[in-house]
């Protein structure tokens, strides 16, 4: 069972860090596009993912290394069809007349090899039926396919990257593996049931409705995903021209701070201000901002409930600076600790009207109640 267990837990990992990059792209569009997280979908989606990568695992893990590869005799795939039937009578003695032969016959490795490779893909075809719609005939033909990627793959030491083939191309596995996609295809009608159904799920927000906090949270992300590539970029540009423009070497982390500064105002006071209230992030997800009489909110409280925002969120950045050491005088540290003790009850406070918020479904957030404004979903 070790053999099977390195590539099961490799698969599950490799698609979590997948599934990581991808939910916020994906929280995009769904909002965009269905004006909502379509959760069925995207247990659908994850455990494609997930099956996709951990079966693919299952054909190439657990990897040899190059030299334990170089010093193997060439490995011939085998091109006769059916010889997995031949080899298991040959092992197992098997006899249909005879029941004691069966238990022995269905312990053999010739056995549950072929009998895997038939599980293995047999989940496959049940996705092509049920989700991608798929007819009986294409699922065979993309079953075959599937497994001669499979194949081609392990002949090819994994297209070039090892000196040889290091496992056994078998055309009795791309048959078996087509036999589970159209197995897995035959038995979907019996247990759909069990399995989440896409038709139900709908679009479940209404234009003119406060902005649910995930969806806040959402383009929130996408805002300080922009701030860093300004920043990224600016810093770049800028020090190169400092530099070998003007000749003038700028202290590292005092040109860092000034550009950071000023990556959050283009993002969250500049934009906002030309865009009536919205960040790109907030355009992005299809929602705005605007006063609690349903106008576009003043200039006063945009700077207000952004740079309130960013201290909530960026505070540790902001105490960071004050450069604390063990050599600091005893005043310093308890201005420090005062600014630390004030920045993280207002982060509580702001946690628990987030939570609040999301159970009420009102506007309870601390910047926006301080600003008095709101965020709605617009088309």
């Amino acid at each position: 069972m070790e053999v099977y267990f390195t590539p099961i837990v490799s698969g599950i990992v490799v698609s979590l860090i997948i599934i990581y990059i991808l939910i916020i792209p994906i929280a995009i569009f769904q909002y965009r596009k269905y004006d909502g997280i379509m959760v069925r979908r995207n247990i659908v989606l994850f455990s494609f993912i997930l099956y996709m990568i951990t079966a693919w695992f299952m054909t190439l893990l657990p990897l040899p290394s190059f030299d334990a590869v170089a010093q193997m005799p060439d490995i011939e795939p085998n091109l006769k069809p059916f010889l997995f039937v031949e080899t298991f009578l040959e092992r197992t003695n098997f006899s249909l007349a005879d029941r004691s032969t069966w238990i022995p016959a269905l312990k053999s490795s010739s056995f549950y090899t072929v009998a895997f490779n038939v599980l293995l893909t047999v989940p496959f075809g049940v996705y092509l039926r049920k989700y991608f719609k798929v007819s009986f005939w294409k699922t065979i033909l993309f079953g075959c396919l599937l497994s001669c990627f499979y194949e081609i793959t392990q002949y090819t030491g994994i297209y070039g990257i090892y000196p040889k083939a290091y496992r056994y191309a078998d055309i009795d596995d791309v048959i078996v593996n087509t036999l589970g996609a159209g197995l897995g295809y035959a038995i979907t009608p019996i247990i759909s049931r069990l399995l989440p159904s896409l038709e139900k799920e709908k679009k479940i927000y209404k234009l003119g409705e406060r902005a649910g906090i995930i969806r806040r949270a959402v383009a929130l992300i996408v805002d300080f995903f922009i701030v860093n590539i300004i920043y990224s970029i600016s810093i770049f540009t800028i020090g190169l021209f400092l530099y070998f423009v003007l000749r003038i070497n700028v202290e590292g982390e005092l040109l860092q701070n000034l550009v950071r500064i000023f990556s959050y105002i283009i993002v969250f006071i500049l934009i906002p201000i030309i865009k009536d209230g919205n960040t790109f992030g907030m355009e992005i997800l299809k929602i705005r901002l605007l006063d609690k009489d349903s106008n576009y909110p003043k200039k006063r409280q945009i700077i207000t409930r952004n740079i309130i925002l960013i201290l909530l969120w960026r505070y540790d950045e902001i105490l960071d600076k004050f450069n604390i050491t063990s050599n600091s005088s005893n005043i310093t540290l308890g201005i420090n600790g005062i600014l630390e003790l004030i920045f993280m009850v207002f982060f509580v406070v702001y946690i628990i009207s987030i939570i609040m918020a999301g159970i009420k479904k009102k506007d309870l957030i601390i910047y926006d109640k301080i600003t008095k404004t709101k965020v709605i979903i617009e088309e």
